[in-house]
């Protein structure tokens, strides 16, 4: 049986991810469970709910520093690899981050994902529930499931183990070999209005529902007040006849499930099981953000990330929402590409923007331009203006991510792999690849810019800038001074005052760089070879 936050029995929702007869379920009350006063702040606000938000830079070094160690991750997915199934052909999928985020188009197997991965273990004894494949890919009427192989890289401490499951015909082989970790699965039946579930109405006739509300304890409530940014005074749950209904109350009286949004009530079924769930679990959940605006968003990411930190737990998500994917670093974005007669890519590292781009439904331009940052989408644009500026009208640039990711992405365009006319457009650092060009020049974008500029051109920014050139050579020297060239621009900015914003120092140095610097022969080079993969005007 397939289990979330509530189980897909409609007859059986559920706070608690554990069954109600679970120890972990049935725990006594915590020390701070004792009424809806308890642990309240000023104005009603509970205490701790407005404390910082955790930062991803602490995971993010946590993760770098102690993965490889007896601090790090003991127990960790690494791949999963689908064969035979849903159009899957032994592409591998890696997690290379504690919280990881899968984004796609409806149909690209974002879900086949996490199914699969949710089969990956046999839970510990006390917690969790073992998933078998046959829960998520059973045969049907229409489907018949065989030739299945699921590859799994698994790492217990510093060693790493290749565990297969397979069926051929009739029966999956290879379960008593998985290892043991406590893995929940959250779909997105989770966001299922109590109301529409059979039973629950006869749960809400007062007569019948006498059951007094158990109360989460300080750290559930706070928890749900951050996530949620509201002053919850109290949180609960009742209990009639093992069903269970969730009670909260913002300050002006309790209501139930009945009454809440879609979005309050699937967090605090997320919250719950969170702190229910031990230390290393695997917690797997479709469409994160659900119900959610981006606010609450960005600040139920902050917890996962402080989570994996401090417990070792490891979160794959999936998501269509570019707030979720803006939170993660780069490693730990991943797009499911499907493209024209069948297949799909697994690409890493992609930019929000770039993921949007390709599941929105908008008309497509006549070539679409892939480059690693939007310091270098502003070059690629300068050229075309000076060079040719009715171009500009005709394609479309996206910051897509790392250099890989770009070589990637200008690989399947070059195959015809992509649903539009698309390049990649490299950095000048970078050695040229198939389906990109580079730009021109020979080093990093902010190195080629500052080294290429006389003071006659510095003086030219200036003048674009409305700042003395003096002030700025000066600036451009202190800026120089620091090692990390990726914050020269910034530190001009600064060095210029509040009312000078750093796109826009970069705007500027770039207009100046692709009209005097760049030689007239390489920027017309440049600018013609995106010309000649323009679809042809008619």
């Amino acid at each position: 049986m397939l289990l979330s936050s509530r189980s897909r029995s409609p007859s059986n929702k559920c706070w608690r991810f554990l069954p109600l007869d679970h120890p972990v379920a049935n725990r006594a009350p915590m020390p701070s469970d004792d009424g809806p006063s308890a642990n309240i702040g000023r104005g009603g606000v509970p205490n701790n709910t407005h404390r910082p938000l955790p930062t991803l830079s602490s995971l993010t070094h946590e993760w770098n520093t102690a993965r490889n160690t007896s601090k790090g991750w003991p127990l960790f997915l690494d791949s999963v690899q689908i064969n035979g199934l849903r159009g899957w052909t032994g592409e591998v999928v890696e997690f290379r981050f504690p919280v990881v985020a899968i984004a796609g188009e409806n149909g690209a197997g974002k879900s086949t994902i996490l199914k699969a991965a949710a089969a990956a273990y046999t839970a510990e004894q006390t917690t969790g529930h073992t998933f078998y494949p046959d829960d998520f890919f059973p045969n049907t009427p229409w489907e018949k499931v065989e030739g299945v192989t699921l590859t799994y890289q698994v790492r217990r401490g510093t060693k790493i183990d290749t565990q297969t499951l397979r069926k051929r015909t009739s029966r999956w082989r290879g379960m008593p070999d998985r290892f043991a970790r406590s893995i929940f699965f959250l779909d997105i039946s989770r966001t299922q209005p109590v109301n529409t579930q059979i039973g629950y109405g006869k749960a809400a006739t007062q007569a019948n529902f006498t059951a007094a509300v158990t109360p989460f304890n300080e750290s559930d409530r706070a928890l749900l007040s951050r996530i949620m940014n509201r002053p919850y005074t109290s949180s609960g749950m009742a209990t009639f006849q093992n069903k269970q209904v969730g009670v909260l109350n913002a300050g002006a009286g309790e209501y139930s499930n009945f009454h809440q949004g879609a979005g309050e009530d699937a967090t605090a079924d997320l919250v719950d099981l969170l702190r229910s769930a031990p230390d290393r679990s695997l917690i797997i959940i479709d469409e994160v953000e659900a119900s959610l605006h981006p606010r609450a968003q960005r600040r139920l990411m902050a917890e996962l990330f402080e989570l994996a930190e401090k417990r070792k737990m490891q979160f794959i998500l999936s998501t269509h929402s570019a707030t979720i994917m803006e939170q993660l670093p780069t490693e730990a974005r991943i797009y499911i590409q499907t493209h024209r007669g069948g297949g799909r890519d697994v690409l890493y590292g992609v930019t929000a923007k770039f993921a949007m781009s390709l599941m929105d439904d908008v008309d497509h331009p006549e070539l679409v331009l892939f480059c690693e940052d939007d310091k270098a989408a502003v070059l690629i644009d300068a050229l075309i203006n000076q060079e040719a500026p009715d171009l500009s009208r005709r394609v479309e640039i996206i910051a897509a991510g790392a250099a890989s990711t770009v070589t990637i992405l200008g690989g399947l365009a070059h195959e015809g792999r992509l649903p539009s006319v698309s390049l990649g457009v490299l950095d000048a650092d970078q050695s040229e690849q198939s389906g990109c060009v580079t730009l021109p020049g020979t080093q990093a974008p902010e190195k080629e810019l500052f080294d290429s500029l006389d003071e006659a051109s510095w003086e030219k920014v200036a003048m674009r800038l409305d700042v003395r050139a003096g002030e700025l050579l000066q600036a451009v020297d202190d800026a120089r001074q620091i090692d990390n060239h990726h914050a020269w621009t910034r530190r001009v900015a600064e060095h210029l005052g509040p009312r000078v914003r750093t796109d826009r120092v970069w705007e500027a140095i770039a207009a100046i760089w692709a009209k005097d610097a760049v030689s007239p022969t390489e920027r017309a080079a440049f600018v013609r070879a995106l010309e000649q993969r323009l679809v042809p005007e008619t």
